[in-house]
């Protein structure tokens, strides 16, 4: 009799669990009667069952894997292990991943023919690659790759797609473009090619662009080659939209079998290069709740501006002028300071800053005049469906950057289980979620996650129930109360944690410390982000933060010297905002130069631009990502750690 829950059951996925149990009895009696093994040299004839194949076609793996299955307990051998493995071929095919593995164990390979044993390597294989086992999987592919040439057009296929998605796995981006060319002559059907051309092109976009042209040779007849020239000519800038090396690459590779659609895609994205601006609109929310930030964005970049020497000469030497536009509270306002700014004359425009304003932005289809704006919209571009227009920029202090940040940071240290305490809020619920997808990445663990009030200073609480130092206490009591008398006690951590990420305000970051050492847990590395720093040097409030890495950026861990006038010339003119709102400073210097380095950046998108964020690199979407400085804290002051 089913209880209340099996009741509720939906009948499909209780029909699933009943075809699944049977599923797993039938393949555990699908064995042919034990016989005396004999070695098969010859090939054997195979047959499939049109209507089981057609119900595979039509989506029903499950129900034709049992159909199989059914046939293989009823036939002798070699029929019995070919229907067997078609059955684990089809269970593999429905993702049916686990049943296939145990399928596939099943049969024995010792009196396989050959062409059985190709069939059970590339399944095999198919299985290590569902299981993101690459290593696996070549390791089954490569032993048969010459007798795989004797076999039929679609062992072939097979063959040369499996090894294409193992290498790719692997990321050996060129070693995977190889084999999809080499799989290419065995295609008849146009759709077919075309997909596979847009796998070659994507790999070869994969590569950082130095092997990409270091594995360029002189050979025109091989068609990789030609691939490889063609994804680097979609990489470098038009210098003008009459530029003939499209003509020059079809000179050099006139039978080469790129289809007409796939040269398009790759050199229509060819990013045409910018020119320097003679005049920047900087826009930003002048007069609202953000007003105090966005004008440490703007003395940022204006000290950043009148810092230029003026003595150069040539094209660098051009010296733009600036106008400022009020991007207002309303985001959709940001149109007509953007319209207004190009009637200006403007030529490049920095802003708006307010992310709402900035995804407004983002959703129109083009830019007339390139944008740098001051934060990440909520598009990603080809992450998701929606496309962003091509001139748009982003750059942003992002936190859910900088907790994958240390995501990474612990990761290349050793660690693999890591415990989370985070504010109770919004900020910090989004650190953390960012924090645990990257680290889930990493195959790491999260073995613990806890929040706190950050109005309050006393986190002992989540700290005890972070540690389960309140379960051992738990058991103290009992155990008192079960023997009845006292007994000594010394509450223990949980010792299945390498390592905690706090997320933290400079002021809550001064007390979790001491409250973690206080419950036990003095020797747990704490990895934390920029904004448990309160950004300046001070022995005193920061004495007990000692062990306690983070990450941040160049501009706040170096001091004011000689060579970094800016930051001396900052603090001297603005010294209350500047300790405030330092990183803003910051970011709006970078805004300035890195418009300079937007060609570059784009050339080569695996370059840096050191800036004072961090190091600058653009990503596909045009997202200035920042890589940042380490450091630790050591009587009371920052340490810069230089091992990464």
């Amino acid at each position: 009799m089913l209880n209340l829950t099996q009741s509720l059951m939906p009948l499909r996925a209780l029909y699933q669990l009943i075809t699944i149990s049977l599923l797993i009895t039938l393949l555990a009696s699908c064995a042919a009667p034990p016989t005396a093994p004999t070695a098969v040299e010859e090939k054997v004839d195979i047959e499939y069952v049109p209507e089981l194949e057609q119900q595979a076609a039509d989506g029903q793996f499950l129900d034709a894997a049992l159909a199989y299955s059914k046939l293989a307990t009823a036939s002798q051998p070699p029929l019995s292990q070919h229907y067997s493995l078609r059955a684990a071929e089809l269970l593999i095919d429905g993702n049916y991943v686990p049943q296939s593995f145990q399928l596939m164990s099943e049969i024995d390979i010792s009196t396989l023919p050959p062409n059985l044993k190709i069939r059970i390597a590339l399944l095999a294989a198919q299985i290590a690659i569902a299981r993101h086992l690459p290593d696996e999987a070549l390791s089954e592919l490569d032993p048969i790759r010459e007798a795989v040439t004797d076999e039929n057009t679609v062992v072939q296929l097979r063959y040369y797609r499996l090894r294409a998605n193992a290498l790719s796995q692997q990321e050996r981006h060129l070693e995977t473009a190889r084999e999809r060319v080499d799989l290419e002559p065995l295609l008849t059907d146009a759709d077919a090619i075309q997909a596979n051309q847009e796998q070659i092109v994507s790999a070869l976009q994969l590569l950082p662009r130095e092997q990409l042209l270091s594995s360029i040779t002189i050979d025109t007849t091989d068609p990789l080659n030609g691939w490889l020239e063609l994804v680097s000519l979609g990489q470098s800038m038009a210098e003008s939209k009459e530029a003939n090396d499209l003509a020059i690459w079809r000179a050099r590779y006139p039978q080469h079998p790129a289809m007409e659609i796939i040269i398009d895609n790759v050199v229509s994205a060819r990013p045409m290069a910018f020119r320097l601006p003679t005049q920047i609109a900087l826009i930003l929310p002048l007069n609202n709740r953000f007003a105090k930030a966005a004008s440490a964005i703007r003395d940022g970049f204006l000290a950043a501006y009148y810092a230029q020497p003026t003595s150069n000469t040539g094209p660098s030497a051009i010296v733009p002028s600036i106008r400022i536009y009020d991007e207002g509270s309303d985001p959709e306002n940001v149109d007509f300071a953007y319209a207004q700014a190009i009637n200006d004359g403007a030529e490049f425009v920095v802003g708006p800053l307010n992310k709402e304003a900035v995804n407004h932005l983002a959703r129109r289809e083009d830019l007339p005049v390139p944008v740098l704006a001051l934060n990440y919209s909520e598009q990603h571009g080809s992450e998701h469906t929606e496309s962003l227009p091509p001139n748009l920029f982003q750059i942003s202090l992002s936190p859910e950057q900088e907790a994958r940040q240390v995501a990474e940071r612990a990761w290349l240290d050793g660690h693999s289980r890591a415990a989370i305490i985070t504010p109770n809020t919004a900020w910090g619920n989004r650190v953390a979620k960012a924090f645990s997808e990257r680290w889930i990445q990493f195959d790491g663990h999260v073995v613990e996650k806890q929040t706190y009030d950050a109005k309050k200073s006393d986190y002992s609480l989540p700290i005890r129930r972070l540690l389960n130092v309140d379960e051992s206490e738990s058991r103290q009591i009992s155990l008192r109360r079960t023997l009845g008398s006292k007994i000594e006690f010394i509450p223990r951590r949980r010792q299945d944690i390498d390592f905690i990420f706090m997320a933290a305000s400079s002021r809550q970051a001064r007390l979790i410390p001491p409250q973690l050492r206080f419950h036990h847990a003095p020797k747990i590395p704490v990895y934390t982000t920029s904004h448990s720093y309160g950004g300046t040097v001070d022995p005193d409030m920061d004495r007990d933060m000692d062990g306690v890495q983070f990450s941040d950026m160049p501009w706040t861990l170096k001091q004011a010297t000689p060579d970094n006038h800016l930051k001396a010339d900052i603090r001297s003119n603005w010294p209350e905002m500047e300790k405030r709102y330092s990183r803003l400073y910051a970011m709006g210097i970078d805004a300035y130069y890195i418009i300079g380095q937007l060609n570059s950046l784009r050339r080569n998108r695996s370059s840096y631009y050191q800036g004072e964020t961090g190091d600058l690199s653009l990503d596909i979407n045009n997202r200035l990502q920042r890589r940042l400085t380490w450091a630790r804290f050591e009587r009371g002051v920052p340490q810069v750690l230089t091992n990464y």
